[in-house]
Parts: structure tokens; sequence; C-alpha cells
């Protein structure tokens, strides 16, 4: 905004007085650029940086001219007696060279200020630059303050314009380049900047393991905001760069607001809790007798106060945050205030439209309307005194804004820049208002113990009471503007002037707190110093101000201003709030009750707010201030989720280890785990086995963790519904899948194969109750075949003993089940598809010939081939019969492994647990009641069909003995379709004339 103000100011001096520069400089490729594209509107990001880049370039290379030129004439006074005609800009309010010029009553002003070759350059002192009001001779420069403004020869300029253009055209370089990178950002990412601030998660991770110290806290604190602060600055640059109303940069522009609030509570807590553990060791308690007990005649009020602050923890946080709170409005100042009095150039008198036209009616110029009504002196208070008179309207204007300018620059804590500033207008004695309220200080009252007994000057003021009480009328004076009368509530502590000029909940905390120190400061000053003079009495309303850190907030939060109130409702605010009135716990409630909220709140949750939150409690457990840890759990779970819904599951494992509890520290990184697999299609084992390996590092239950996971994964329900055909298949569904893949958490380390083959058997179980039989398979592949070794080995190793325990037994035993009916069913396939569907078939007989003498000599040939054909038949045949004899033989042993499971029976525990009524107990009992009998069904079905009806009555002897009491797990229409399939076998026996 400066660079394309100093343009225009630019473009419209060359135009008015164009013959007065040398050709060259208006056929400059940076003259008819900028003029060329600054005139449009249809200029692009890019153009603009450009066109700023140039505009800086030309202006310098305005100034240079204009020094040379300045100087040329000057010489051609002294030497010729007269002067040129030059520009208003160095003529300054010189009435000759403005009336030949012709030019209109106005000021032409240009910021020389934000050129390359002025920022090196200090001010010149106030008192340089403060002249006489009234003086005739006005023919001084703003040039004259400047000490490289001399007069140096012409090659000394060019020298000075060559290493100038040298050092812009090496600066611009790596400018373009940075700039490039940032429209590249624009222009590629979806939302810009978004993405880099991203690195904050993993930044605060880093910041929080490499301060792991006690004392090392608050270097922590200084270290997220210093992160903060980073991000915010890359933002900004980001934002400016983009072109007005960029469509993309909404959300940006929402995160950098969000990150300066971040950053700026990082540096509220540091400042106040570094004062506060350091008070702990203080008796912050003491009565104030005991305080100044130590006071004499010579202390000054600047020596009282030092100890009020020293020995008040309540006055010196008050003013921390004050200080911080004019930290944050400085941080802000030059983004936001655009009309500040700089940007209007520099004066060397106050009100100098009103003195030009006062000089001009004194000399019978005067042709304006406006002069009439203009005040008729020019002293400070004339405007006041001369109530039906005015001043002019431009020096008004140009009040106001110096007013609001000051105002500013106070309320950002810079008293010195707001006086200079008033000394650059031209206005000294606002200056020494400023001044006013200063503490009065003489260095010379304490005994001396040099040998030279040299003097020092004093400082502050010693009638602070006489300038107190008359400010305090000042700003009951309803003549002055707002403005003046705050700058004058703020340093006299006049609370009900000051809060106009304070819109935001920032600025009226501020008001509130200076109007509270202010009380605090001055009670104690009347009442401990020993003053030789009667001080003034300052007015009830300022002794009635009893104001305290609570009911400070309770005034803001009573407020009418709906504007004020939604402010306060901020989350960052209120965090900010209770972190001023030390309610920690308070805090920890309130940032806990937000969590449930959720969409409810005015603002919802967003991923750096729970950042925020996550590290501010971590903060609070380590020095000793968070009481809760239930609450500081749930800020840290809620934080942790959101990492794992941003991808950033790596993150998790350092702050689930601060969890107190380490089932709550497994159940939580269970969860992120889960949803790692929930989030992805497929998680590969390298992923699964980092993130279990970041669990190790920071001393999480690994095992049990990986058994949590399962377990959550492969949950299917308290009741499974089981299918009562056992001839079904279902197949096998994407969930299905991904319950199996689960089991990989198990297979990252040995010693977690005992739990792998009991999840994986709760997992079969179910799919053999639905009859998913390719889900039976898929597990059981997944399972290693060394195993069952691999248990006994460890067990061995660890015990010495080679019986595994009774669970581990009692799974190994379930494990050998499921395989052999998995083995029965796969070998009852293979014969089934080998018996029914691939015996050969015999070839049907030749066509019969037709004609008669070729026809003996056609049904040889046919007979020759029919013959081999039946040979060949044969053989296969043969071959056929061979390998269904094999497959028989192995599905009949396959299915009696199952009929004839050892030691109890198939799925049948061989020592009984306590809890028969569990889950796994039920299960395996529906599993014996399904499966036994479907697998005696199919040997009958594999005997009667390969004419072995001798063996089917052998299966109804096992199925009928009490030894394994099949028959006790077969139905009545289950033993009704059996006993039918052996009486067929009886009498297809009895038919043959074979014994039964």
């Amino acid at each position: 905004m400066a660079a394309k103000s100093l343009l225009r100011e630019l473009i419209r001096e060359l135009r008015l007085t164009n013959n007065s520069y040398p050709k060259s400089l208006w056929e400059s490729p940076a003259y008819q650029f900028i003029l060329k594209n600054f005139r449009r509107n249809q200029v692009t990001a890019e153009q603009t940086c450009k066109a700023q880049q140039e505009s800086q370039y030309m202006a310098d290379t305005y100034l240079c001219y204009l020094k040379s030129s300045r100087i040329a004439a000057q010489l051609r006074h002294e030497f010729h007696g007269q002067g040129e005609r030059t520009s208003p800009i160095i003529s300054g309010s010189d009435l000759s060279a403005t009336d030949r010029l012709n030019l209109p009553n106005r000021r032409i002003k240009l910021s020389l200020e934000k050129s390359n070759m002025m920022r090196a350059v200090s001010l010149g002192s106030p008192n340089r630059l403060t002249m006489s009001l009234m003086s005739d001779d006005l023919s001084h420069t703003i040039f004259e303050s400047d000490p490289t403004f001399t007069r140096i020869g012409l090659a000394v300029q060019k020298k000075t314009l060559d290493e100038t253009k040298v050092d812009l055209t090496v600066n611009n370089f790596f400018r373009k380049k940075h700039n490039e990178e940032l429209m590249s950002i624009l222009l590629e990412e979806e939302v810009p900047g978004v993405e880099n601030v991203l690195e904050l998660f993993e930044s605060f991770l880093q910041t929080f393991q490499s301060y792991g110290a006690e004392h090392q806290v608050f270097n922590q604190c200084g270290e997220y905001e210093s992160k903060c602060g980073e991000q915010v600055t890359a933002l900004h640059k980001l934002i400016q760069m983009a072109p007005q109303g960029h469509s993309k940069l909404a959300q940006a522009q929402e995160l950098e607001q969000e990150l300066r609030f971040e950053r700026d509570t990082w540096r509220l807590v540091a400042s106040l809790y570094q004062d506060r553990l350091n008070s702990e060791f203080q008796d912050s308690e003491m009565e104030s007798e005991e305080i100044w007990s130590g006071l004499d005649d010579a202390t000054s009020e600047d020596d009282l106060v030092r100890q009020l602050y020293d020995k008040n923890a309540i006055i010196r946080q008050a003013q921390l945050v004050v200080d911080w709170l004019e930290q944050r409005a400085a941080d802000v100042y030059h983004d936001s205030h655009y009309s500040q009095a700089e940007f209007y150039g520099d004066a060397v008198t106050g009100w100098e439209n009103t003195l030009h036209s006062l000089i001009s009616k004194k000399r019978g110029l005067s042709t304006d309307n406006v002069e009439h009504s203009l005040v008729t002196q020019m002293d400070p208070d004339a405007p006041n005194r001369e109530q039906t008179r005015r001043l002019h309207p431009l020096d008004k204007e140009d009040e106001m804004r110096l007013l609001r300018s000051v105002f500013a620059r106070l309320r950002c804590g810079q008293l010195d820049e707001a006086q200079q500033l008033c000394f650059r207008a031209g206005q000294p004695f606002r200056a020494a208002i400023l001044e006013g309220w200063k503490l009065f200080h003489d260095p010379n009252m304490k005994s001396r113990t040099d040998v030279a007994n040299t003097k020092e000057s004093p400082s502050g003021n010693p009638y602070r009471d006489i300038w107190k009480t008359m400010s305090w009328k000042e700003c009951e004076n309803m003549q002055l503007s707002v403005e003046e009368r705050s700058i004058l509530a703020l340093l006299c502590g006049h609370l009900k002037a000051l809060l106009p000029a304070c819109l935001s909940w920032e600025d009226q905390l501020w008001a509130h707190l200076r109007a509270m120190i202010d009380h605090c400061v001055e009670k104690e000053l009347r009442r401990c110093v020993n003053y030789k003079r009667q001080l003034q009495v300052l007015p009830d309303e300022y002794w009635n101000q009893q104001l305290t850190i609570e009911s400070i907030f309770s005034t803001l939060a009573a407020s009418r201003d709906k504007s004020l109130l939604a402010q306060g409702r901020d989350q960052y605010r209120i965090i900010q709030r209770y972190l001023i009135m030390d309610d920690v716990d308070g805090l920890l409630e309130e940032m806990s009750s937000w969590l449930s909220k959720g969409d409810n709140w005015s603002v919802h949750l967003r991923p750096h707010m729970l950042r925020l939150m996550a590290h501010l409690a971590l903060f609070f457990r380590r020095i000793g201030r968070g009481s809760s840890d239930d609450l500081i759990g749930s800020i840290l779970e809620a934080y942790v989720l959101q990492l794992v819904s941003l991808g950033r599951t790596d993150l998790a494992a350092v702050y689930v280890a601060q969890l107190p509890l380490p089932e709550d520290q497994t159940r939580l990184y269970a969860q992120c785990l889960v949803m790692v697999e929930e989030q992805q299609e497929s998680c590969e084992d390298t992923e699964r086995q980092h993130l279990l390996y970041l669990a190790h590092q920071v001393g999480l239950d690994v095992n049990a963790i990986a058994k949590q996971v399962v377990v959550t994964l492969c949950n299917q329900g308290d009741v499974i519904q089981h299918a009562n055909d056992a001839s079904l298949q279902i197949a096998t569904t994407a969930e299905d899948e991904r319950r199996i893949r689960s089991l990989s958490w198990l297979l990252m380390d040995p010693s977690m194969r005992s739990e792998l083959l009991i999840q994986a058997n709760t997992l079969m179980r179910g799919y053999l109750l639905r009859r998913q039989i390719e889900a039976v398979k898929l597990t059981f592949k997944l399972i290693p075949p060394d195993t069952l070794k691999i248990l006994s080995e460890l067990w061995e190793s660890r015990t010495g003993l080679t019986d595994l325990p009774i669970e581990v037994a009692a799974a190994t035993r379930e494990y050998l089940s499921i395989q052999a009916y998995i083995d029965a069913l796969d070998a009852f396939q293979e014969w089934f598809a080998r018996f029914h569907h691939s015996k050969p078939k015999k070839i049907e007989g030749s066509v019969q010939q037709q004609r008669g003498g070729a026809s003996a000599q056609l049904s040889f040939t046919e007979n020759l081939l029919k013959e081999q054909h039946l040979k060949q038949h044969q053989v296969e045949m043969l071959r056929w019969q061979a390998a269904v004899d094999s497959l028989t033989e192995t599905a009949i042993d396959k299915l009696y492994n199952v009929l004839l499971f050892p030691d109890g029976g198939w799925m049948a525990d061989s020592v009984q647990f306590e809890d028969e009524d569990a889950p796994r107990l039920q299960q395996q009992q529906l599993l014996r009641q399904s499966c036994i009998p479907h697998a005696a069904l199919l040997l009958c079905n594999i005997l009667t069909s390969t004419h072995r009806h001798s063996q089917c009555l052998e299966l109804a002897n096992v199925v009928a003995s009490e030894q394994q009491s099949l028959y006790k797990v077969c139905s009545a229409e289950q033993l009704a379709q059996l006993t039918k399939h052996l009486r067929q076998a009886y009498v297809k026996l009895l038919d043959h004339g074979e014994s039964p």
C-alpha cells in the first residue's frame, strides 16, 4: 500500500513539473512499465510484485535526482540572487514557489521514509525539527534533517546511485525467487498454506521431546511460540502476495488469525507462569506495612513503584498482561493501521495549512473563503479557546489522523515512538503532554559513595499530581475529540473516557488493567511517599474505581456490545481469561467440556485448537498445576484421535504415553491402530511394524496393544448367526477380509504367536458357524506353519517344561481340530470332483455306411477304430479308478480324523474350564452339533458311492459307540438321515449276497 501511494504521488508530481526533469527519466523502462500497468486494473499477481519492485527503484532514482536539483537550485540562488522554479516538495510552504507554479492551496507530500536510500538514516533530533510556529521564513525543507542530503558532487551521486542499483538488483533477484515459490503455492495447492502449517504438529512433538526436563519448561513454551510465529509470518507473506479477492485465501486468512492467537497464548503462558513459579518462593502475601518498612524520606516515586512491583504479585502480573496486550497490538500495528500519519509525509510545523492561510491573509494574498472562520492564533490552546473558529479542514484531518496514530502507538506500548511522531508532525507540545505522567526520581537524594560527587539529572514529573488532576478535567471536556480525551485518559487513569476508543475485547481488557494498575500505584504513592507539599486531591470517581481481575472479566462478560460478547466467547480468549485469572482447574474443565459439545459449539474444535489444548494440559501437569488426571487424559485422547484423522499416527505414541494409567494407554493406542486399519484399504506390514515400534520406544505394552487391536477388529458381535444347513458355503465379504488381515498385527513378534492362535481360532469358529469355508481357509493360511513349533520352543526356553499352559494347549487343540475339518472338506471336494465330473465317457458306435461296395471295407476300418477306442477307454477307466480309489482312501481317512479325533473328540477340550457358559464353549458345542454329523454324512456318501457297503456298517458302529458318543451331538433329523443311508447300504449288501 505504501509503495502504491508513493507511486501515485510520484506520477502526479512528474506530470506537474515534467519540464524540470531529464528526458531519460521519462523514457526509463521502470517508469514506462509502472505507468502502463498501474493505471489499469488488469494486473496479475506476478505483475503486481514486479511493479512494486520497479516502483521502489523508481522512487530511489527520483530521490537522487531531487538531491541534485535542490543543490543546483541553491547554488544558483547564492550566485545569482534568485531561484528557479522548483517542486513544492523541495520548497516546502514557500509562497513564492507556490505562486509561480499557480498550484492550488493544498499539500503535496511524499513519504520519503519508505525509500531504500532513507531506511538506514535516522531522523534528526526533535529540537532541530521544532521551529517557530509564527516564523515568516519557511524556506527550510524536510531534507534539512537528513545528514545525507548535503552538497555532494555529481560523481559521488552517480556512484551512490550505481551502488544502490546493484544492491537492489541482488535483493530483487532473491525476492523474485521467493515470490515465485509463493506464487507456485497459490496456483498449485487447493488451500494455499494449509499443508505447510501441518508441519506444526511434528514441530510441537519434537519440541516436547527436546525439552523434557522440568527446568526447560519455559524454553519449551518459547519454542512453541517461535514455531507458531514462523508459520504466521509465512502465511502473512503468502496472503500479501495473492491478488485482492483471491478465491483460495479465505481459509489461509482464518488460519493465520488462529495461529496468531495460539502464538500470543504461548507468549502469555511463558510470561505469567514464569513469574508465578518464581514468586512461589517469596512471601507474596506480606502485609503492606512489612513491605514498606525499609522506606525513608529519600525514597522517590520511582523507587517505591519498583518495590511495589517486586513485592505485589497481583500488580506485577497485571502489568505483565498489559505488556502482553501491547506487544500483541504492536505485532499487527503496521498490517492493520493503513491510515498512519507516517504515510502522509513529514511536516516541519504543526497545522501548516492554517499557518499558511494566516500568513497569506497577513500579506493580503488570501482568496479562500475558508480562511475567514479559521483561528487567529497558533498556540496549542487556540482551537479550544476560540470555540467559534476552527482549524483548516486539511489540518483538522491531519490532526485526527495524528491523534489516532498516537493512540495506536500508545496502545502498542510505544510511548517514545508516539512522542517522536508528535515531533515529526510539528506538534512538540503533544510530546510534552505525554511526559507528564512519568514518576519522579532524583538520584541525587540518595547518599552517594563516588568521590567526584557528580550530580545526575532527575527524571519524571515532580508535579505529576497537578498534571493528573488537569488531565482528568480535560478527559471530561466534551469539546475535545474522543481520540484526544482517550490519550489523556490512558495516562491519568480515567477509565470512562478511555473505553470509547477501545473497540475490541483485547482493547477493553487493556484499558481496565491500565486503570487498575494506575489506581493501585497512586494509592500506594500517596500513602507511602513523603511529599514535601500538599498534593492535589483527585476526584472521588477516581478512587471509586475499585477494580480486580475478577471484576474486570465480569464487566466484560456483562457488556451490552454484541460484538464484544461474541469476541469474549472465542475459545482462544476464554483460554487466555483463565490463564490471566490463574484458574487452571477451571480451564481444564472448560476445555474438557468443549470435547463433548462438538458442532454445537460456536467455533468447532479445529486441529490447531486441540494441539494448543493438549500441550497446555501437559504444561500444567509438568509444573504441578494440573490436579485432574482425568481431564488431562480426555484432552490428550481427543488430540491423539485428531492426529490419526490427519494421517499423523506416527506422532500419537508419545502423547499416548503421557496418560497416567497403562490400561488407558493400551486402549487409546489400540483405538488409533484400529482407525488406521479402517481408514486404509490395505495396511502394509511395514507400517504396522513401524507403529508398534514407535509404541515400544515410548514404553507402551506392545503385546497388549496388538491383542486389543485384533480383538476390536475381529469382533463379530455378541451373537453369531450360524447356518443350520452344513452343506452351504457363504461367500467371503470385504469386511471378512479386513478382519482376517488384522491378524497381521500379531505376526510382528514371535512372542505373540499364542495370542495369534487364540484370535485366529475365535475368527474361524465364527466363520464355520456361518459356513464361510473360504474365509476359514484364508484365516488358516495367514497362520505360519511353524506356529506350534515356536510355541513349544518359547515355552520350553522360558520355563523348561514341555507341556504348554492350559489356555495355549486348548488353543492348539482347537487349531488342530479346525485343520482336520478343513482337510476333510478339501479331500471330499477333490474326491467328489474326480468321481462325478472326471469319469471317462464311453464312445458311441460309428455311423452305418449306406453303400454296398465299399461297405465291407469301411466297416472293417470302423471296427478297428472302435477297438482302439475301447482299449483307450479301458486304460482311462483304470487310471480314473485308481485315482478315485486313492482319493477315496484319503477322504475316508480325513473324515475319520474328524469323527475319531483323540482325547475327547473333535472341537472338545481335553481339560474342562471353569466357565462352561463362555461364548467359546458355546460355539464349540454348536460346531460339534453341525460339523460332526456333516462329516458322517459325507463319509457315508463316499462309502455308498464307491459300493463299500460293509464299511458303512462300520460307520454305524462308530457313531453308536459310547466311547466317542457321536450320536449325542446329532439331532433326530440328522440321525434319521444317517440311518436312511445306512439302511440302503445294508440292503445293497444283502442283494450282493455278502454278510453284513
